[in-house]
């Protein structure tokens, strides 16, 4: 890897820009570190947020059975002491990708030779839902932590049992139920537990037999799963919904003491200020090698890259599927490490040519779970196999080994 002045970078913030350091953007810069030679890579990260929680586990820290404080990753001190880069604390606004500029909500400035989006994606109701307000999502820290306040208030120190609604049929929304209903009240009080689902079936994105496994199994741990029921508001003391009734849809009003969202992602806002091709559903439009401009001529900009949550990768027979699984953004942003160190062997404005790149590999088929509280499904190729608890070990284990890849740089003074 030749030097900054070599590549023309001295007068940039950075080599690289990396926007968002959740589970993309931290990665990605292990694998720049892990993978360059030669002289340390100047790396700037900007993120909101200084730490970040573990998100796969994110229903076992809201009700406590995982301590929320153990549980986070201490993002910009690792960042931070990585020998090159730099963590800033900001909140993305605009990009100039013609420019290679960003600006922040602060009106800072920033500049680098390549520009890799990691922003994610929001868990918030639509804008549109009337009383969207009196829902709870949790994905974020800020989140998190009033969702967590409110429920430990409806959990704690009551003689009844209250009833918690939970709107969204997706993994997230399964593995909260699961979770809610196996409270024992070490730390929780138990809940009645309302599962709320717009399509017919659960876990609509996995296999058939998944999908009728995971009722079930929520049923026997007395979860009130109401599929096909359709959220049409939501309100201080319950949910209106749109269910099947013997004489048509009817309009049905489920009474609970909190409402948690877990209706599925979206863009984030942000998203749209970036100036970057996006598909029709918001996402921003990458191509196979993850490149936001996927074309062998430099003037169009092929320096730019995203990954994670808010990509969509379009090639071959249009838009590939995802499975909106943190693992997938670790594979992301592995291959843009090494498409990035490509471009960075080359001179700016790649007189000789935008040297060929890799493409991202789709992984269709791979081990994972879905935790269900006591019970727990492990799914492999064709394989649905139910194993109590194996899932609480075994991802608690992915946790540390994860917190452990990102531990800090010795001290260099």
């Amino acid at each position: 890897m030749s030097s900054d002045a070599e590549r023309g970078d001295d007068a940039r913030d950075a080599e690289i820009l990396v926007l968002g350091a959740s589970f993309a953007g931290v990665e990605l810069v292990h694998q720049l570190q892990r993978q360059a030679r030669g002289p340390a890579l100047r790396i700037a990260v900007v993120d909101r947020m200084r730490e970040h929680g573990y998100l796969p586990l994110v229903q076992e820290r809201l009700v406590g059975v995982l301590a929320p404080e153990s549980s986070k990753l201490a993002t910009a001190m690792y960042l931070a002491s990585v020998p090159g880069v730099r963590f800033i604390e900001g909140e993305v606004a605009r990009l100039d990708p013609k420019a290679k500029t960003v600006t922040l909500a602060d009106g800072r400035e920033l500049s680098a030779r390549i520009i890799v989006v990691a922003l994610g994606s929001v868990v918030d109701p639509p804008s549109s839902l009337p009383g969207r307000e009196h829902l709870h999502a949790h994905k974020f820290e800020d989140q998190f932590q009033h969702t967590r306040e409110a429920l430990a208030r409806v959990l704690s120190g009551k003689a009844e049992r209250p009833r918690v609604v939970i709107v969204g049929g997706g993994i997230t929304g399964v593995e909260l139920a699961g979770e809610l209903a196996s409270l024992d009240g070490r730390t929780l009080a138990r809940p009645e537990v309302t599962l709320v689902c717009r399509e017919d079936r659960l876990v609509a994105g996995l296999r058939e037999r998944v999908s009728r496994k995971v009722p079930a199994i929520l049923r026997g741990q007395e979860v009130d799963v109401r599929l096909g029921a359709t959220l049409t508001a939501a309100h201080e003391g319950g949910i209106t919904v749109i269910e099947a009734g013997a004489g048509g849809p009817e309009e049905v009003e489920i009474p609970c003491a909190l409402a948690l969202w877990a209706g599925g992602i979206r863009p984030a806002p942000v998203l749209a200020e970036l100036g970057l091709p996006r598909t029709d559903g918001g996402w921003l439009a990458v191509g196979p090698t993850l490149q936001c401009f996927a074309t062998s001529d430099p003037t169009t900009m092929p320096d730019v890259f995203a990954c994670g949550d808010a990509v969509r990768v379009i090639g071959g027979d249009g838009e590939w599927p995802t499975m909106q699984r943190a693992i997938e953004c670790l594979w992301q942003a592995k291959r843009v490490a090494k498409n990035v160190l490509a471009l960075l062997e080359e001179p700016p404005g790649y007189p000789n040519g935008v040297p060929p790149l890799s493409p991202h590999v789709l992984h269709r088929d791979f081990a994972y779970g879905v935790s269900l509280g006591k019970r727990s499904l492990v799914l492999l190729g064709p394989l649905v196999i139910d194993i109590p608890f194996v899932n609480h070990w075994f991802r608690r284990w992915l946790m540390r080994q994860y917190f452990a890849r990102y531990q800090p740089y010795p001290s260099q003074a």
